[in-house]
Formats: C-alpha cells, structure tokens, sequence
C-alpha cells in the first residue's frame, strides 16, 4: 500500500513529540500500523533490556557482573574520553554551572598576601561566562580551555538537534508494502558414529570389519614403509627412484593417493558411510526487513519525511567517544538501538459510525527484542527516473531497513505470545 498522506508530529504521555506517517495513523478505527521505537544504547539495555528473559536480561539485572563490566567501561571511558571535555558542566542548568566554576575557581582568584583575610569574591555572572578554564580530554591527552558561554553555546545546538525530531522516541508508519522475518535453527553440529554403528547393530560383523580395515590399513602402510626403506649404500638409489616413480606418475599433481582406503573403496563404487547424525546447536538471530513508501504532497511533508529517514540514518551510526574528536575518537559509543512493535487500533460503533479505541498489541504480528537497525535502502528513483519538484525537492522515496535482533530466542520468549 503506498502511503501518500501528510506527516505529522504525534505526541505520547509525558508531552514527547514522535513522529507519524501517514498523518494520525493511530488514530484510525480498525487500522494496523508498525510503531518503531528508539532507545540510546545504554538507555535500551537499561529499559527493554532489563525486562527480557534471555543474556542481556541477565546482564543487566546480573549484580556483581554488571558491576564489573560497567566499572570496566567508565575506566576505558576515562581514559579515552567519554567522562570529558567538560561533560559535567553540560549536565547542570546554567546557573549551577556558574556556581560550580565559582566554586572550583575560588582558589585561583584568591591572593597571597595578607589582604586574602578581607577577600570576596567579586566575579560576576558575565565574568565566570567568559572565564577560560581546562577541561579534561582523557589520559594521555591534552586539556584544552574552554568557556561556559562555549558549553552553553554546545548545550544549544543539542537542544536544537533533538528539537529538529532526531531524538525523537519513536516512529508510527503505516505497515510496510513488504514485511518479512524469519525464523533460522542451526543444526550443523555434526556427529559421526561412522563403522562403529555397526557395533550396537551386529557386533559379530563390526568385528570382521574392523579386522578387514586393520588389515588394508597394515598393507597400506607397509607398502609406504618399504618405499622408503634403505640400507647400506643403497639408500640414496632408492630415496631417488622412489621420487621418480612418483613424479613420471603424477607429473602435474592432479593424481588422488591411490593408497586412501576411501579411494580404494571408490574405486568399486563404493562410499563410507559416515552414520552421521545432526545435533542442535544454536538458533539463528531472527531478521526483520521492511519496505515502505514516503510521497510528499507539499514543502512541509518532504522537510519531514527527511527528518524520518534522518531519524533511521543517524540511529544506525556509532558515536565518537573521544571528546572534542570528532570522528577520529579511539572508541565509539554503540548506535541506537530499536524495537518494532505492531498495532492495532479497535473500532468501537458510536452513534452510527466507528471511533477509534486505544491502540494495543497487533495480534496477529510478532513484536521484537531489541534489534540493530543493520541495512538501510534509500531509492530516489523508485519509478525508474529520477526527478524533483520546483524547489529540488524528491516527491516519492522508497526505503527499506533490515533489522537483527541482539538475541536469539527460546521457547520461554514465546510465553507471553509478544514474539511469535
């Protein structure tokens, strides 16, 4: 189905604005949408991953481990430089980070002379804004000096990219033209009884063949010695005649080892049986692939569908975790992870018509456990020619996002009917 109608910002309890496409998807009576939620890693672990019953569950309700490998990641992050570059400051309000820099700064302001005992300090707000002082970029780099008016400068443009929709919580879509998961169990653990099944089935001819390949095995084996035994003086004429006869018979070494029991049994066309049997081994991370069509009728429907398909682009991509680094940081901070949650929006018969109920679990449709947005397929040409509107603007994008679930299930995940 090609959704063609107006984006719109939704709102969810607590005020969050989230985006929606087609306009008041949600708000249909009998219509089914996917709802594609966006967690910051940490955040999704914390949240989603605490509740689910498999390793990342563990992980995160695991006490003394969890404790371990977060102590272990606040060291790296220190080191390289994630708890930096005045990342204290960033987390008050304006005027906290005034009063903290006051305090911190007190000292330095102070004289050295006896006039210290009638000292105040007269710095004023507009003063300590415009204050140099060092902030940390990690063990084994330099500080580097900035001033709150620059940290504030910074806390501004996040203010203003989270207000342009790429923090935004979640996404409502129409469902997808294509909707495809799968399920995948490996079975590739390989057991092979081989000759020794025929001890449990007819021991007395398990016997007779493992004699008759004790013997072919001795023969094979006693033929290769005396090929390459010597005595006395001979021993150099028969090393040597040995590796002519063995080159002038495999010239271009394409001849298979005529002495492999398994080639000589081939030869009378016949094979070992391997009496192989196949044993569980894992099961495969289940794949969700989505395709949808974005047509924008209008300025403002194409400057929002870009902050959609910026949304999906920016969360699949790592962060630096080295201050002031760019993206040339030593470590990179996990992308965004997702989860997919189909609804489904009861209609309810008032007054001669159908009104919306509160949207709920589709129950026809599995949710997922937290994935990784992997692959994400943009085509401007959808049509098979490119074009644009009078402002540079494309009128239809076609999207398809692949993603991988970060755990594999059993069977207790099916117990609340959430996955199937």
């Amino acid at each position: 189905m090609t959704t063609t109608a107006q984006t719109e910002i939704g709102k969810i309890p607590g005020g969050s604005k989230n985006y929606s496409y087609p306009q008041n998807i949600a708000g249909i009576p009998f219509a089914s949408f996917l709802r594609i939620y966006k967690y910051e890693y940490e955040e999704g672990m914390a949240t989603v991953g605490q509740a689910q019953n498999d390793a990342i569950g563990a992980l995160q309700n695991g006490g003394l481990l969890k404790n371990v490998t977060d102590g272990l990641g606040d060291t790296a992050q220190w080191a390289y430089g994630d708890k930096t570059g005045g990342g204290e400051y960033l987390a008050l309000t304006e005027d906290k980070m005034i009063a903290k820099l006051k305090r911190e700064t007190k000292e330095k302001h102070k004289p050295n002379n006896a006039a210290v005992r009638n000292w105040t300090d007269t710095r004023t707000n507009e003063d300590l804004m415009n204050e140099e002082f060092e902030v940390s970029n990690g063990w084994g780099s330099e500080p580097t000096k900035t001033t709150l008016k620059e940290l504030l400068a910074q806390k501004e443009d996040a203010k203003n990219f989270s207000d342009q929709g790429y923090q935004k919580h979640y996404c409502n879509l129409a469902m997808p033209n294509e909707f495809q998961y799968n399920y995948g169990a490996n079975w590739s653990n390989t057991f092979k009884l081989g000759t020794l099944a025929l001890a449990a089935d007819d021991p007395a001819r398990a016997a007779m063949v493992l004699g008759v390949g004790g013997a072919l095995g001795g023969a094979t084996g006693f033929a290769t010695s005396k090929l390459g035994e010597s005595e006395s003086d001979a021993a150099t004429i028969t090393q040597g005649a040995k590796k002519g006869v063995e080159k002038a018979a495999n010239l271009f070494g394409v001849n298979s080892n005529i002495l492999d029991p398994t080639n000589i049994v081939g030869l009378a066309g016949l094979a070992p049986n391997e009496n192989a049997i196949q044993f569980f081994k894992k099961m495969e991370f289940r794949q969700f692939s989505l395709s949808f069509e974005f047509a924008a009728r209008s300025d403002t429907e194409s400057k929002e569908i870009q902050e959609i398909l910026t949304w999906f682009k920016m969360g699949m991509h790592p962060v630096s975790k080295q201050a002031n680094s760019g993206g040339s940081g030593v470590l990179l901070g996990f992308p965004d992870v997702w989860r997919i949650e189909p609804r489904f929006i009861p209609g309810n018969a008032v007054g001669g018509k159908f009104v919306p109920g509160t949207d709920k679990p589709h129950p026809m449709m599995p949710q997922t456990k937290l994935c990784a947005l992997t692959q994400m397929q943009v085509d401007t040409a959808p049509m098979g020619q490119f074009s644009t509107v009078f402002d540079g603007t494309i009128p239809l994008v076609t999207v398809t996002l692949r993603f991988d679930e970060l755990t594999a299930l059993t069977k207790a995940d099916f117990m609340t009917n959430k996955y199937l």
